[in-house]
């Protein structure tokens, strides 16, 4: 995506109030049609918008584009720390006086005063009253406090006008204004985290790094290098926000950056290039070490660098660095040797699977064997091994145990008539 042109000012009491042309340059692809069809059509139900990703992700860009195709004039709001609700809606400036004298009958004077409230609308009440598309751009910067108003303006479509001067409290809201906000993560420093009642009155819509296709036909748009440097530049941004495994990696800024940057000093993507390695080093290397808690030296940002362009500047998915360059050859190795564990697990398994089988078997029939001969004993067997103990009152409780275990006997005979003493 590339930036609007055209944003002409329409009035030089309103600032704020713009007419979005599309950009000539804005980067079309299916999946930046997908989404703008997406936006269109519940924006045109009456529904608002919200573009919700990581910086650098085209969201401003985005929205401004969305709002150029519905024709109408914008009002542009930005996010702040220090916004209130009357920075959104407006407030009374100041007071308006007005005296009559009536001096008719020179014995008689009338004297009469009025004083009148001013009210000084903001940009939310213009947009509300105007019928204007209305883009809050990282309205999450803003207190939630402050955004309070938009909940009405959403759902009731009614702007509460918080003055005594006027003679409603409240404006109905245009028929033809539509909403469009964009927000970045929560995590990020100074973002607020947003009511859910607002949120539950817009539509969201994820805005992620754009595919790689995409990013190639942006910078291309700003470039006039050929495509496989714009390729090599590209993969080499992505690569390392691969590495860093985080959404803070580099962004398509970044590689518009160094694009842009050795257009103006006419140095070549190459790693024999000083001008492109220490481009690559001030571009990248400062954000990525402050934005990401993974460890990066120079020398591994340029490994990174060399290793993109001998593949020809074709992004290899199969290597996936987590740490550093040398980790990825390490954990390749560390698969291998973690597969061949595996294998040999399995054998020892199987093995000791084959083992109790066979111990199974063997002890299955080694009780068969026993039940077999404890049924040939006689009757007559078992009665006179009972006289025997029962002959020998001297006998201890071991010796009689063990005479008992002598005679074997299957279980169907373990009962009270034949249990030894």
């Amino acid at each position: 995506m590339a930036g609007n042109k055209g944003t002409t000012p329409t009035s030089s009491k309103m600032p704020a109030e713009i007419h979005l042309q599309p950009s000539e340059d804005f980067v079309v692809t299916p999946a930046i049609n997908e989404l703008t069809e997406r936006a269109l059509a519940y924006l045109s139900i009456g529904y608002a918008i919200h573009l919700s990703g990581p910086a650098g992700t085209g969201k401003t860009t985005l929205a401004m584009h969305i709002a150029s195709l519905l024709n109408r004039p914008c009002t542009l709001l930005h996010g702040d720390d220090e916004m209130k609700s009357s920075d959104l809606v407006g407030k009374d400036s100041g007071y308006k006086k007005q005296s009559v004298r009536d001096n008719y009958v020179s014995s008689i004077l009338k004297t009469e005063e009025t004083v009148t409230v001013l009210w000084s609308s903001n940009r939310l009440t213009t947009a509300c009253e105007s019928g204007h598309t209305l883009i809050y751009d990282e309205f999450t910067r803003s207190p939630a406090t402050a955004n309070n108003v938009l909940l009405s303006v959403l759902e009731e479509k009614i702007l509460n006008i918080p003055s005594s001067g006027q003679e409603r409290g409240y404006i109905c809201v245009h028929p033809d204004f539509r909403a469009i906000f964009t927000s970045n993560p929560s995590e990020y420093i100074g973002v607020h985290k947003s009511q859910d009642a607002l949120l539950d009155r817009m539509i969201t819509l994820e805005v992620t790094y754009q595919d790689r296709e995409t990013e190639v036909s942006i910078v291309q748009a700003k470039s006039k290098r050929p495509r496989k440097d714009i390729e090599a530049i590209v993969d080499i941004v992505r690569e390392l926000r691969t590495f860093l495994g985080s959404n803070y990696g580099p962004t398509i800024r970044a590689a518009l950056a160094i694009s842009s940057i050795l257009d103006y000093r006419n140095a070549s993507v190459s790693s024999d290039d000083p001008i492109f390695l220490n481009t690559c080093q001030d571009v990248l290397f400062y954000n990525a070490i402050r934005q990401s808690n993974v460890k990066l030296s120079r020398e591994d940002l340029n490994t990174l660098v060399r290793r993109v362009l001998q593949r020809g500047g074709t992004l290899d998915s199969r290597i996936t660095a987590s740490s550093s360059p040398v980790v990825a050859e390490s954990k390749v190795r560390t698969k291998e040797s973690g597969v061949a564990l595996e294998a040999a697990l399995a054998n020892d398994i199987e093995t000791l699977k084959i083992e109790a089988a066979e111990s199974t078997k063997v002890k299955t029939a080694q009780i068969a064997d026993a039940n077999k001969e404890a049924l040939e004993v006689t009757p007559s067997e078992i009665l006179a091994s009972r006289s025997h103990t029962s002959d020998v009152p001297s006998m201890n409780l071991s010796r009689r145990e063990s005479v008992g275990r002598s005679i074997p006997r299957p279980p169907s005979l373990e009962s009270g008539a034949f249990a030894l003493g």
